[in-house]
């Protein structure tokens, strides 16, 4: 089987597949977030891949404003000096 990968074929194949495993759909599409999903359990796997992106996002987001907060208080601290 031939993946088509281009920017011509990315809208193309999206709903003829699970977004999660890729495989057929059955009688029933689960839907989360207008993404089609062909089981419950691709259901469960698409939240708990969200989840673990937001979090990792809240964990690259505060480490950002600790290192912010470090070189400003740097600054501020040789400026005083």
């Amino acid at each position: 089987m031939k993946e088509h990968n281009g920017p011509r074929y990315l809208g193309r194949d999206a709903a003829k597949c699970c977004a999660i495993c890729h495989g057929k759909f059955g009688l029933i599409r689960h839907y989360s977030r207008r993404t089609a999903l062909c089981s419950r359990r691709c259901v469960d796997r698409f939240k708990s891949r969200e989840e673990a992106d937001r979090r990792w996002l809240l964990r690259f987001e505060s480490a950002r404003q600790t290192i912010a907060a470090g070189f400003t208080g740097f600054r501020n601290h040789e400026a005083a000096q």
